[in-house]
């Protein structure tokens, strides 16, 4: 297994959560979460913060795909539609890039192909290699 790959599986949250990695490499990445009863708020809905983490997940596994540590520095979503169930995907793109920054966005959307959340985030990008961080 490649330190990208090591680096995307050593994501604990995101797998306590059900985020399944589809793809990730050259500043892109997708992702699915199946929505169950622990994604869903008071109102019956999905939870923001269920939203937000598929989203952030499926940010760090492109950001990262460059093979240099990449550390959010600035994120913002937008929510867009309500969902109560089903699976919802996200996938990430890579829109400005330099040896220090990077940014990404990431449309979240249903099984309708419903555009659910958008998500902008900016890293910073350190100078260690994910290799030298997953071992």
């Amino acid at each position: 297994m490649d330190s990208l790959a090591r680096f995307v599986e050593n994501d604990a949250f995101a797998r306590h959560l059900g985020v399944e990695m589809l793809s990730y490499g050259d500043g892109r990445a997708s992702a699915r979460m199946e929505i169950g009863p622990q994604h869903v708020n008071s109102f019956g809905l999905v939870h923001g913060a269920a939203i937000f983490s598929l989203a952030d997940a499926t940010f760090s596994a492109a950001a990262n795909s460059r093979g240099t540590l990449a550390l959010a520095i600035d994120v913002s979503i937008s929510f867009l539609e309500a969902v109560k169930d089903g699976v919802l995907t996200a996938e990430a793109r890579e829109v400005a890039l330099n040896p220090k920054l990077g940014t990404y966005l990431i449309e979240v959307k249903d099984e309708g192909g419903r555009l659910v959340a958008l998500f902008r985030g900016t890293v910073y990008r350190k100078k260690t290699g994910i290799a030298d961080v997953t071992g």
